[in-house]
């Protein structure tokens, strides 16, 4: 899994129909996109005010609807910096200019106020990987705690800082560099910058411990990054983020956004910035840079999109704790004690997002592993050829269903076809070990419906045809089209969730389930996810 760079955005907004909810989505439209107060409005209208939708459209403006960074974009932008700051300069930050507001003004704390005081919030887009990092390490100490007692506090935000740093360092007998600007607050590119050079760990801990009111203000963050940088050593980290096929900058620029990469992600966590999180080298060998290098561990929806692990150490932490990396923003998630790993397991998760609209929010999740954990080596899928009465594929879910059940895709039926004997169609031959998929009877009762019909044959050939087939409902025993009796060609049937083989379900689960759901499938498989509130799950 190589996940170059993220942008944070998050879904559930409601459209608002007033002046003040427009005026309220706008400022949030531009905090999580950066983009002009105008945009804002440009893309409300388009969205009909609906912010969840406007950002979308803007994300799939800027990069063509896909989800990789506008990479020639990047190399401009580099090229620029490379040319105009200083040489370490290259290496962090994407251009040379002062980093955005979402970097300079972030805070390492809870915020104060009536929030929850273990959370970190973040204001604006772009920085969410360092956050995720340093209230991981926080979580790792204190998850047994109640939710309640759990505290971002100066003295825990000191100790991971002293931690990700003595992690970074090339050696044992290697220094700690603390860095900062001269000027308080300056952190342009033509800016000078003080470092420390710590060779007593001692001493280190206890200047760590001193600045701590600047680390947790605004610019303290940048302060960690460029800390954490000078104490590997600039040329050490280059190397390392470019091998494995990463890239620099740590900070990429996508979207109009100032990200945090995985290679950056990696420095602070395990004091390298190799980027590579997925379960194999480049070259093709069990990647064991993980082990014993990290207590907390990391779920990506990147390994159902990619089809590639994560490694068995990130999957598989010391402690209950987790970074969720959705594709687009890094949130944590934890658990007071380690999950049971058994089949039916019942559990609580705990999950946090800071960044609006998503968020702040603390959220506890109820958790049932109906098919335990993922604990060590996944088999590769193997695809084996359909056989006669296998459910071969799923149209649809039941509109009124939907309807009846929102986002309740465990309630629905489904239109699906039933496979049948296929000699055009390729795969393996299940061996004496391989469980058989479930089949059923066309005609079964319990899966029939009257009046309109769909062809099977005519389904199967929807894209040679470049034409979905609609309902035949003026020909009950023969398909116009392909012009073969009903029985000869098939028609789709109604089965229920729970009655589908579990590859189906699978399937289903990952087209209709909330954003969150998928990344807690690549640990525990299938499980099933509610929100102790009774609300919908949350955002991430």
């Amino acid at each position: 899994v190589k996940c170059r760079s993220w942008l944070a955005r998050s879904s559930g907004s409601a459209a608002p129909s007033t002046a003040a909810a427009m005026s309220d989505n706008a400022s949030t439209f531009t905090d999580i996109t950066g983009a002009p107060p105008e945009h804002a409005a440009m893309y409300l209208e388009m969205a009909g005010c609906d912010l969840d939708t406007a950002v979308q459209l803007y994300f799939q403006t800027m990069d063509g609807g896909g989800g990789a960074p506008m990479d020639g974009v990047v190399d401009e932008v580099a090229a620029v910096a490379a040319a105009s700051a200083p040489s370490w300069w290259r290496v962090i930050w994407p251009v040379a200019e002062a980093p955005p507001e979402a970097w300079r003004n972030q805070r390492l704390d809870s915020g104060g106020g009536d929030g929850w005081k273990g959370g970190i919030p973040q204001p604006k887009n772009g920085p969410c990987g360092v956050l995720a990092a340093v209230h991981s390490f926080i979580l790792a100490e204190q998850h047994s705690r109640d939710p309640s007692e759990i505290e971002v506090s100066a003295e825990a935000i000191a100790k991971v800082i002293f931690g990700m740093l003595t992690r970074c360092r090339p050696g044992e007998g290697s220094p700690v560099r603390l860095v900062r600007p001269k000027q308080k607050g300056d952190y342009g590119p033509s800016a000078e910058i003080d470092v420390a050079e710590f060779a007593d760990l001692s001493a280190a801990q206890a200047e760590v411990a001193a600045r701590i009111e600047d680390f947790r203000g605004p610019g303290g963050l940048i302060d960690l990054v460029y800390s954490a940088v000078f104490t590997r050593g600039i040329e050490l980290v280059e190397k390392e983020a470019v091998s494995e096929g990463g890239e620099l900058p740590l900070v990429p620029l996508a979207f109009n956004c100032w990200l945090c990469s995985m290679e950056l992600l990696s420095l602070l966590l395990r004091g390298a910035a190799h980027g590579n999180v997925g379960s194999l080298r480049s070259d093709g060998s069990r990647n064991s840079m993980w082990d014993g290098a990290c207590p907390v561990g990391i779920l990506s929806r990147a390994e159902k999109e990619q089809g590639i692990p994560m490694a068995e150490a990130l999957k598989n932490p010391k402690v209950p704790v987790w970074i969720l990396h959705s594709g687009d923003h890094f949130t944590v998630t934890w658990a007071r004690s380690m999950p049971s790993q058994d089949v039916g397991a019942k559990f609580s998760l705990y999950f946090w997002n800071g960044l609006p609209p998503g968020g702040p929010k603390l959220a506890e999740l109820a958790v049932t592993a109906v098919k335990g954990a993922i604990i060590g080596k996944e088999e590769k899928p193997v695809f084996y050829k359909p056989e006669p009465g296998e459910v071969d594929e799923v149209v649809q879910a039941d509109a009124e269903d939907k309807k009846q059940w929102p986002e309740q895709y465990r309630r629905w039926r489904f239109e699906v076809f039933l496979a049948w004997d296929r000699p055009d169609v390729e795969g393996e031959v299940r061996g004496p070990g391989v469980p058989p998929e479930p089949k059923f009877e066309q005609e079964d009762p319990r899966y029939q419906r009257e009046g309109p019909w769909r062809c099977r044959r005519c389904y199967d050939q929807r894209f040679k045809m470049a034409n979905f087939p609609g309902l035949i409902s003026d020909s009950p025993d023969r398909c116009p089209t392909c012009e073969k009796p009903r029985k000869e060609c098939g028609w789709s049937i109604w089965m229920p969730f729970a009655e589908l083989p579990p590859k189906r379900q699978a399937g289903i689960m990952d087209r209709f389930a909330k954003k969150i759901e998928p990344i807690l499938w690549t640990k525990w498989p299938a499980a099933e996810i509610v929100d102790v509130s009774g609300g919908e799950l949350p955002a991430c």
